[in-house]
């Protein structure tokens, strides 16, 4: 459980709950529909949390979140894995939203490079950039996260709205059985087809 409070006043009260819980309980109860999940299992690293669906991505970077063993870290490198993973779904002014929780084993990264610890070196962050590029892509495929296709439409081609939710009428075709195409041909001895003009 988590409780805050500023100058007296209660900012926050949470009771024990999920990572989902968490997030939805600070940034607000319409949170919930924009959240993506992300799990991912590797001999170098787990990864597990959310990423925020593209539709809701914001002008700033304010709701991105790293934590390392449980520790918050900052990593422009790793952040650019996540901003790769939403390649084409977000345009460059655009900044996806992100929650992500990362295990690794202690003895491959050093958290002395920086006096706040906000900051990792890690030992394969090429290997590790690919494996959370790979798993949020991978996540935005499965809960088909797709780009909004936006095409200037022609309100010209819209169906009118007096026939919307009318029946279609299938076509009557006439057919003449009489017919014979071949009525007028003659047939020679020699066995050609003469055509009468």
């Amino acid at each position: 459980a988590f409780s805050m409070y500023n100058n007296g006043n209660e900012v926050f009260n949470l009771k024990k709950g999920s990572y989902r819980q968490r997030i939805v309980g600070i940034f607000g109860e319409k949170y919930n529909q924009k959240l993506v999940p992300v799990e991912e299992d590797t001999d170098i690293v787990g990864i597990t949390g959310f990423v925020g669906k593209p539709e809701f991505a914001k002008k700033t970077r304010g709701e991105q979140y790293f934590f390392v063993n449980e520790r918050f870290i900052k990593n422009s490198y790793l952040n650019h894995a996540v901003n790769n993973a939403f390649d084409q779904l977000l345009s460059k002014d655009q900044h996806p939203s992100y929650f992500l929780k990362l295990t690794i084993d202690p003895s491959k990264i050093d958290i002395n490079i920086h006096p706040t610890k906000t900051e990792i070196k890690f030992d394969d962050e090429h290997t590790l950039y690919a494996i959370l590029r790979s798993a949020v892509k991978h996540s935005l495929g499965q809960f088909n996260i797709a780009p909004v296709l936006d095409f200037e439409r022609d309100p010209n081609l819209d169906t009118p709205y007096s026939y919307k939710n009318s029946d279609t009428n299938v076509p009557k075709v006439e057919v003449d059985r009489a017919f014979n195409p071949f009525q007028d041909e003659k047939v020679s001895k020699a066995g050609t087809v003469a055509y009468r003009k």
